[in-house]
Formats: structure tokens, sequence, C-alpha cells
């Protein structure tokens, strides 16, 4: 197959992926919007009456749009570089490395550590390109997640995980997304405020729950034609009554549906 024949199939490709997502962005417009008939102020009132507690939410509506990336072997072929660290690779994509030798890591000072740690490209490839994500964390998972363009993917394909055990850095797995293409830009997304009120409207807030926190990234849509999707994504942490731990809600950004996991 000649270089012209291949971008041609990738050009229409592109093609093809913009005419999908742009259908799919105008025919969500007309169903299933965040605040309808009621009003927020109204809605707000009824989850004060659920006892449901929410932080300062902002209106201000972002913009964003629609990436897509393919699949790389930038892993697999950079991983002789790392020292003192064995490692495995699965699906040609995911990284899982092992310290020879463990490192104490001291809990108070965990994030610190890390984050100064996999700057050093003999401990991890293409560390600058990652930020700790704190809510997706826990207390022996330390995340980090790509920043691509200044777009912060929260999406397995996208992070390295850390598993530090009795205060020692043991091992951690990657995945890395070398290049992003926009598909579309400059959406006007829902707002902090619209996408929890969407959430509780669509029964995903129980009564006497709490909202923790609320964050803005971009998450995993689909799988076409050789290229995965990204389409911006509201992750809401709740902590339900009497629960010890946080459980993450998501709603597309764009369309304003909730983002259901998948078995």
């Amino acid at each position: 197959m000649d270089f012209r024949r291949i971008e041609w199939i990738f050009l229409i490709v592109f093609i093809g992926l913009n005419i999908f997502l742009g259908i799919s962005f105008y025919q969500s417009q007309e169903v299933d919007q965040a605040v309808s008939e009621s009003t927020a102020s109204e809605i707000v009132a009824d989850i004060q009456r659920d006892q449901i507690k929410l932080p300062k939410l902002s209106t201000k509506t972002p913009t964003g749009g629609y990436l897509a990336s393919q699949t790389n072997t930038a892993l697999l072929n950079n991983r002789a570089q790392l020292v003192g660290i064995d490692t495995t690779i699965t699906n040609n994509s995911t990284l899982h490395a092992t310290l020879r030798t463990p490192v104490t890591v001291k809990k108070d000072k965990a994030v610190s550590f890390l984050k100064s740690w996999l700057q050093d490209s003999q401990h991890v490839l293409f560390g600058k390109h990652y930020q700790y994500a704190e809510s997706l964390s826990t207390g022996t998972r330390y995340v980090f997640c790509q920043q691509i363009q200044g777009h912060k993917i929260y999406d397995q394909r996208a992070q390295i995980t850390f598993y530090v055990v009795n205060n020692k850095l043991t091992g951690y797995t990657q995945t890395y997304i070398s290049k992003m293409s926009v598909l579309k830009s400059n959406v006007e997304l829902t707002s902090a405020q619209d996408a929890v009120l969407a959430l509780y409207k669509d029964n995903e807030l129980a009564n006497n729950a709490k909202v923790v926190w609320v964050e803005l990234a971009y998450n995993y849509l689909l799988d076409t034609k050789g290229s995965t999707v990204y389409v911006p994504t509201w992750f809401v942490g709740i902590e339900n009554q009497g629960a010890k731990s946080v459980t993450i809600k998501k709603l597309n950004a764009i369309t304003k549906t909730v983002v259901k996991e998948r078995d």
C-alpha cells in the first residue's frame, strides 16, 4: 500500500469521525436538558429539602470538544531506558513495572515524593506529562493522570498508578497517549452547578448524601475506526450517608447525560 493511499484512508476516517460526532452533538441538544422545566433555584431547594450537602458550585460554562487518539507502542519501544525496574507489557500498551529494590515512602510525604520521582526518565517514561489526581487516589494507590495540550484525561488509557505497600513503593502500572487530535473544539459545556443538578434529576444523588468535589476532565467515549474518542466530562465525588468511601458519578459535559459504567 503506497503512502498516498494511506493518507487518503486517514483523511476519510477523520472526516467520518467528525460527521458522526457532529450528528451526535446536534441530536443531543434536543434531549435530556440538565435544567428544563424547573429553574435551578427550585432544584437547589429540592436538594436542600433532601438534606444533600453541596460545595460552592460554579455557574460558568467552560468550553471543550471531542478529542481522539490512536494506539501507540511508545511504552514498549522505550522501556529499556528504565533502570532497576522489571517490566512487562500487555496489549502493547500497558506497562507493568516492578521495582527490584522497593523505595521507602513516608505516608505524609508520598505525593510530593512521587511527583518528584516520576520526573526521572530512568524511573518513569514520559513522567512530566502526568499530574497527580487526588480524587482518584487512595492510601495505597496514587494515581497520576496524563495531561495533553492542557486537557486532563481521567481514563485508564492515560494514567499511572503507583502502589505503596507498608510505606514501600513496590511498582506501578502505566498507560500513555502519545498524540491527541482535536475533532471538535469550542463547544459550550454545561456548568459545574448544572452538572450536579442533572445528576440529582436523574436520581444519582441519594438523600443525606454529600457532594465532596466536582472536577472537569476528559473521559473515554468510544472506539471507532482505529481511534479512541474522548469527551469532556464532569466527575462528581459523592459521599453517601454511612459510607466510608467516595463514589464517583460522571456526566457528559456536552450532551448533559449521565455516563453509566460499562460492564
